[in-house]
């Protein structure tokens, strides 16, 4: 960031408990998680990521410059409730083809034999999920998870990988040209699109003729849409924020998966700060800041993942869910919740415990960053003509953007060679395209 964020601590008390606000470090990582998985409870979205994870595969085959790992997905609860959840979890996306269900419970005596560690680095491991019971195992394979945690559900084929890295390698395998600037109009003709009028950043005016067009602006799909005159599309944008916590405690080894807590918390607020909580909610008045509803028992969902240079990134995305995004969303996004960080550390100090000592103490160089959740209604994918007859559409994937883009650009790029299915068949129970 360039500048600092907009502060929603405005009162006098404010400035005494958290002093000035305080301008966000510059981050060295990209806005997104960077994450990739291959288990759904959507029967049409396992085969969808399953392509997709296999082309993210291939392409890393010969050297791996995308840094593609399979560290898995690791999610935690420590009731019965949760330990509940996390079963019929695993058995459904086993059934929707995510690969075998195995369990770990130490009986026989057998501990952890059968439960094979996934490498730090590489996409060479198991597949499919384990579910290991009792805090006894779970520390012997994470010592820094909480002893309350009485199951874990560990999906296999999952990690993450570099972004940017896989964008360079897409482009060169493509012989692809990068040109800097903003969609400003259309030619067409006969109900095709001709030509794309783009005004550069270097502030001259280029035509762009092409054969095809398509719309894969993520956030902005609906203004570029409105250019070309088309339908609207039924998109909605959500804020995706996460927080880069520089680790000087060294709570979360390097090598660790990603991880999710699945059971409810409660933040743990002194008394004086509930007061002061309960004052400084602006939701009755239009503000985003919902402090009063962090008294309550928060729902879990708060994950974590290491990502190089002793930092972790931490998320909790229901925390921003409640955050309007206007139909013209900014980008870098400033209006974050100030007092995240806090609450991500919180939440996540039931699972990882050691986390516990930021709490009071999170360093200057903690930043957040973020861009936009853009999603379907249904939750899949669009991909499909629209809007000219050799114009398409290709976003909407809301969480799973990145590690769904191989397979969704290839269906986009064979609809445009002529040569797909007119639309992804993710929808067939409907009879229109969404």
């Amino acid at each position: 960031f360039s500048e600092p964020p907009v502060s929603y601590l405005s009162n006098s008390q404010t400035t005494q408990q958290f002093g000035p606000p305080k301008e966000i470090s510059p981050n060295p990582l990209r806005f997104s998680t960077e994450c990739y998985r291959d288990f759904f409870v959507d029967t049409a979205l396992v085969p969808f990521m399953s392509r997709s994870v296999s082309l993210l595969e291939e392409l890393a085959e010969t050297d791996d410059a995308i840094n593609l790992n399979r560290r898995g997905y690791c999610f935690f609860a420590g009731s019965d409730a949760g330990t509940k959840a996390l079963e019929r979890f695993g058995v459904q996306a086993s059934s929707f083809g995510a690969g075998p269900l195995r369990r770990h419970d130490g009986s026989a005596g057998r501990g952890l034999a059968e439960y094979e560690r996934s490498p730090a680095n590489g996409f060479r491991g198991p597949t499919g999920l384990d579910l290991v019971y009792g805090p006894e195992l779970i520390q012997e394979i994470y010592p820094f998870v909480t002893s309350k945690a009485q199951v874990m559900l560990h999906a296999r084929r999952c990690g993450w990988l570099d972004a940017q890295a896989l964008g360079r390698a897409m482009l060169t395998a493509s012989g692809g040209q990068v040109l800097r600037g903003e969609v400003v109009g259309f030619d067409t003709h006969q109900g095709a699109v001709t030509a794309v009028q783009v005004q550069q950043n270097d502030g001259v005016a280029v035509s762009l003729k092409c054969d095809a067009f398509v719309n894969a602006a993520g956030a902005w799909m609906e203004r570029v849409n409105k250019l070309l005159e088309a339908p609207p599309l039924p998109l909605k944008n959500e804020v995706h924020a996460k927080v880069i916590l520089n680790d000087v405690q060294g709570v979360i080894p390097q090598t660790a998966p990603f991880m999710v807590w699945r059971d409810q918390v409660d933040l743990d607020w002194e008394e004086d700060m509930k007061e002061f909580l309960l004052e400084l909610d602006d939701t009755a008045t239009g503000g985003m800041v919902n402090s009063a509803s962090w008294l309550a028992k928060q729902p879990g969902g708060q994950h974590l993942r290491p990502c190089g240079n002793g930092r972790v990134l931490l998320l909790w995305e229901h925390l921003h869910r409640h955050v309007p995004v206007p139909e013209d969303p900014e980008m870098p996004i400033s209006d974050f919740l100030e007092m995240y960080p806090e609450l991500c550390v919180r939440g996540l100090k039931e699972m990882v415990p050691g986390l516990g000592g930021y709490v009071e103490g999170l360093g200057k160089d903690t930043s957040v960053d973020g861009g936009y959740y853009t999603v379907m209604p249904d939750g899949r994918p669009l991909v499909s003509p629209h809007g000219a007859s050799n114009a398409y559409v290709c976003g909407g994937m809301g969480t799973y953007g990145l590690m769904g883009s191989p397979a969704a650009g290839a269906e986009c790029a064979q609809e445009a060679d002529g040569r797909g299915s007119r639309g992804l068949s993710l929808r067939p129970e409907e009879e229109d395209k969404w």
